[in-house]
């Protein structure tokens, strides 16, 4: 330490014993008085962070490093409110100045950092795979890869049922897409391998992933209903990305079906139909009866030979990665698409973080195979964790160099990923000093796509009434342990597609924590929506409900006036708020005791309708004056 121990003691003691809301400006220019060498110190730094700055200013940096520092510039209390002490800002020393920029949340910086990583590693990614001599390899046709994509509803899952032949939308939740599900079909023509998307506004990501790793998308319309939010969300990924589009409108055969309208809201879009000059091609279907579908797979494989899709079958493997799912029986499960090269089993590969040897191959129909091709999609069972949807996947001959890859990744990612054992422990504090109307969330799915569905879900439950926080996110079933988090924090556990395990079912009933989960993304919307309404105390708001114009004024009981009044809007209610407005102001407010029609006690009074109101305690009321009509309500947190 340096500096006098006397100041550094007065210091100490001022910090310990002078309350916050007493510093008075004189004791902020004392201490600015002290010496240089001693405002430096740690121990200074901290009695004068912990007297002027509050919790916020006792950063860790502000604390270990002298380059940080705490301005007394900024540490005046208010003369009119002295227990509210102004805001700290942190400030750190640059070449070029100070930047007061305020530290942004620890989600916030892990999001950015987690960014800038995902960048390093398909770049570290593109720079291996670009080692590779291509120009020797054997290039060979391969499946066109064609995405899905359309409105929720639209008939996207019917469509590819009807080219499986099986019931892929009956057996999927409430009926609709809620993940990237990768098939491939066997036509006359030729093998094409679909991607089907989820329409849901969740799915927003995983609809633009789908555009960016396929050949072709068909853009699926239903013909009674036209382009929706989702469909034009879906056409402008595809151009963002380049690809070429081919429309299939759905649903032909419903009796307000309207093709023509159809291509004419479509061309709003950059849609321009071949057959009216344009360079989409168009296909009239009905999958259900399944006419027009040859027409559009013709389409499809045309649009395939313009493009002429072709790939090498030998040298590194190479694709992306679709899906990423934890089996609690088999480990990491990867879906993916093999772009080039052929992944065999026994393969050693790299997809983002993870890596691991092929330990077992099966295609969209769930059988083992023993090598994929390009275009095939794939299930993958070997990898050492679960990777992230759109991650590059790369083959490598050597297992010990993936294996040094992957660790260093890993490493990396440490500082930025909150796994299932971790919270953000701002998130935390919060979530236990928290205020009557926030709401904490821990958050369990079956895929990292499924996740990130669900935490845009919960951002956009953010409004006026509730702020919500999320402690923790992972993929996997829900535990016990998130159920003891829950508890202590007063939190919800939210699980989409994902059970509680044995031993978090008995928590949840021991510890009486509200748990929402289930298959079907908008039911655990709905049911989230009122648990998390349950959780908050929202004070009651004003509801106008009608007024009414005093047309006379009578005496009542004890020389109470009587508004005899006919109402003008909306309607006047004998429960409630009483306002007596003259002039635009108001003049009066009580409680509304009596409302009569004639001599009868009425519970409401419709516009166009004349009663009598009693007002108690005002004896100033005039003809012309007007009762508003007011009711004390709970807000409407959510539609």
């Amino acid at each position: 330490t340096t500096g006098p121990p006397s100041h550094m003691a007065l210091a100490v003691l001022l910090a310990l014993f002078l309350p916050v809301a007493e510093v008075s400006g004189s004791a902020s220019r004392f201490l600015t008085r002290f010496p240089k060498r001693v405002q430096a110190s740690n121990g200074c730094a901290r009695g004068k962070a912990a007297l002027f700055g509050g919790f916020e200013a006792l950063s860790v940096n502000s604390l270990r490093s002298p380059r940080w520092k705490v301005h007394s510039s900024d540490t005046s209390v208010s003369d009119n409110k002295p227990d509210v002490v102004k805001r700290r800002i942190i400030k750190k020393k640059t070449a070029t100045g100070e930047s007061e920029e305020p530290e942004l949340p620890l989600k916030e910086r892990l999001a950015l950092k987690a960014e800038k990583l995902k960048m390093a590693q398909r770049a570290e990614d593109e720079k291996i795979a670009a080692q590779q001599d291509t120009s020797k390899l054997k290039m060979q046709n391969r499946p066109p890869v064609v995405t899905i994509m359309g409105h929720v509803d639209h008939g996207k899952t019917t469509l590819i049922d009807y080219l499986r032949k099986t019931k892929i939308a009956s057996g999927e939740a409430g009926g609709i897409t809620q993940a990237v599900g990768a098939y491939q079909v066997e036509t006359d023509m030729g093998k094409i391998t679909f991607m089907d998307t989820p329409g849901h506004e969740a799915f927003s990501n995983m609809r633009a992933r789908g555009a960016r790793a396929t050949d072709i998308v068909v853009l699926v319309v239903a013909a009674d209903d036209g382009p929706k939010e989702q469909t034009i969300e879906s056409i402008k990924q595809a151009q963002a990305a380049n690809v070429p589009i081919v429309v299939a409108i759905s649903k032909i055969d419903k009796p307000d079906a309207n093709v023509e309208s159809v291509k004419q809201q479509l061309m709003n879009y950059d849609i321009m139909p071949e057959e009216w000059g344009g360079d989409n091609l168009i296909s009239e279907i009905s999958s259900k009866s399944g006419h027009g579908v040859d027409g559009l797979l013709e389409n499809i494989l045309l649009q395939a030979e313009i493009l002429d899709v072709k790939s090498p079958i030998d040298g590194q493997v190479r694709g992306v990665v679709v899906e990423s799912t934890m089996d609690k029986y088999r480990g990491p499960i990867t879906t993916l698409l093999v772009q080039s090269g052929t992944l065999k089993k026994g393969s050693v590969i790299l997809a983002g973080a993870e890596y691991g040897k092929v330990r077992n191959l099966l295609n969209d129909k769930g059988k083992q195979i023993k090598q994929a091709g390009p275009g095939t999609p794939v299930e993958v069972l070997g990898l050492s964790g679960c990777t992230r949807s759109g991650d590059l996947v790369l083959g490598f001959k050597n297992e010990k160099e993936a294996k040094q890859i992957s660790s260093k990744r890993q490493k990396a990612n440490m500082e930025v990923n909150l796994n299932e054992n971790e919270i953000d422990p701002k998130a935390l504090f919060a979530a236990l000093n928290k205020q009557s109307h926030d709401v904490s969330y821990i958050l369990r799915a079956d895929t990292h796509g499924s996740l990130e569905a669900l935490e845009l879900l919960i951002e956009q439950m953010n409004n006026k009434w509730i702020a919500v926080k999320i402690l923790s996110s992972s993929v996997g079933p829900i535990s016990a342990s998130e159920v003891e988090r829950a508890a202590i924090t007063n939190a919800i556990v939210v699980g989409f597609n994902v059970e509680p395990v044995s031993a978090a079912e008995k928590a949840i009933r021991d510890k009486d924590v509200a748990v929402v989960h289930g298959p079907v993304i908008y039911d655990v919307l709905d049911r989230l929506k009122t648990e998390t309404v349950k959780k908050v105390s929202l004070p009651d708001i004003e509801e106008f409900r009608g007024r009414a114009a005093v047309k006379a004024v009578f005496s009542g009981t004890k020389r109470n006036l009587v508004a005899g009044s006919e109402v003008i809007e909306g309607k006047i209610q004998a429960e409630g708020v009483l306002r007596v407005v003259r002039d635009g102001e108001v003049i009066f407010e009580s409680e509304m005791t009596s409302l009569r029609v004639v001599k009868d006690e009425v519970e409401e009074v419709e516009e166009g309708n004349e009663c009598g109101i009693l007002v108690e305690g005002f004896k100033n009321l005039k003809v012309g004056d007007e009762i508003h009509c007011i009711a004390m309500v709970q807000p409407k947190v959510y539609d």
